[in-house]
């Protein structure tokens, strides 16, 4: 098997998150291996932060307009990605993350390049999406993985329902999501920041302030907890679509004074803070958070997603609840336990440090280039 440089360009529309740290993180890895790494990114959802992480990037880098809704625009943009690609290539390995950049690596022209697909969660996996909206999705996923050399799973149950609608039949990968590095900063220093007391019990949410992610599950679960335990605080860590209707709800609340929101802090900085992470999601693929919370040895309050079996399973690093009409009630059971019962807490806060070390680290990025390099091997 060739072991010399690749020729290797990641494309992603996203503006943050989970994706955009994932693509972050093999691009810098990858560059420091020796690979000549190409970064082409769509400049319409990103937001300054992950604008400057991008110009700091030690690799090239180039902007390129792609929308998250679908529109005749995809087929501009298409065009423009194969232009993009004709100009800085030739490329052994196209690397497209999440929907919309997947669907234009698999839809542009690419010569002779292997095509790569991350979904990062399947919008089919969305539990509230319509029949239209399912067989819509579905549908592509399905016509697109005609033209996927391999598709990247990131969590068991992301592979399961890739080969279960027979997307990139016998091409499916499962490599799970690893946190890189981690910030050194303790939980003192943590809680200052945030400004709160060695006696506060704090459960924090961790992610755009959108639907997916159903951060009005957390603000009502938290008030409602907050009515029992008097030492709870809750903190809110980003911004989004759905940050208006979060405001609303604070505001609503009684308990406005407990909470803290901090839209732009980087999380990973913040997160020793924590007594538990509370994940809210209606669906994911494996999300960075419970990874980070981890690293942090955080024990994870989670909805019954994508990834979190992969992530905390019997561990007991964390609670999984359900994921159905009765979630905030779940929730709510789940913060009690946190927030009356000091035991669980340490136990599961060790037990968060031991998954870390299985999950993280540089697996992810050795497990990714040996893919690479076995797409690239003569057959």
């Amino acid at each position: 098997m060739n072991t010399g440089p690749m020729r290797i360009c990641l494309v992603i529309e996203a503006g943050g998150g989970g994706a955009s740290r994932h693509v972050m993180d093999l691009a810098t890895a990858f560059g420091q291996r020796g690979h000549h790494v190409h970064l082409i990114y769509s400049p319409v959802r990103a937001d300054a932060r992950h604008l400057a992480e991008i110009a700091a990037l030690p690799i090239a880098t180039e902007p390129l307009e792609m929308h998250r809704s679908l529109g005749l625009h995809d087929l501009a943009s298409a065009r423009a990605l194969g232009a993009a690609l004709h100009r800085a290539g030739p490329f052994d390995i196209i690397h497209g993350h999440s929907s919309k950049a997947g669907a234009l690596v698999r839809l542009a022209s690419v010569g002779d390049a292997k095509r790569i697909y991350t979904p990062h969660a399947f919008r089919g996996l969305d539990p509230g999406a319509g029949l239209a909206a399912r067989v819509l999705f579905n549908g592509a996923e399905i016509a697109l993985g005609l033209r996927t050399d391999a598709l990247i799973a990131v969590s068991g149950e992301e592979l399961a329902f890739a080969r279960r609608l027979h997307i990139a039949d016998g091409r499916c990968h499962l490599i799970r999501n690893g946190v890189i590095h981690t910030p050194d900063v303790s939980r003192a220093q943590a809680r200052a920041r945030l400004g709160l007391s060695v006696d506060d019990i704090v459960i924090g949410f961790v992610g755009r302030l959108s639907y997916q992610k159903a951060p009005e599950r957390f603000v009502e679960a938290m008030r409602r907890t907050m009515e029992r335990v008097p030492r709870l605080r809750a903190v809110l860590l980003g911004d989004g679509e759905c940050a208006g209707a979060v405001e609303q709800d604070l505001a609503a609340s009684g308990f406005a004074d407990r909470f803290v929101w901090q839209r732009q802090s980087k999380a990973q900085e913040l997160l020793p803070a924590f007594d538990a992470v509370m994940m809210t999601s209606r669906y994911e693929g494996l999300s960075y958070v419970l990874l980070e919370s981890l690293a942090a040895h955080v024990p994870i309050v989670t909805t019954e997603v994508a990834g979190a079996q992969d992530v905390i399973g019997d561990t007991g690093c964390g609670m999984i609840v359900a994921n159905d009409d009765a979630v905030v009630d779940r929730l709510v059971e789940a913060a009690m336990r946190i927030g009356t019962d000091a035991t669980a807490r340490a136990d599961m806060a060790a037990a968060a440090a031991r998954r870390s070390k299985e999950l993280n680290g540089m697996r992810m990025i050795d497990e990714t280039e040996q893919l690479y390099r076995s797409l690239l091997a003569p057959r």
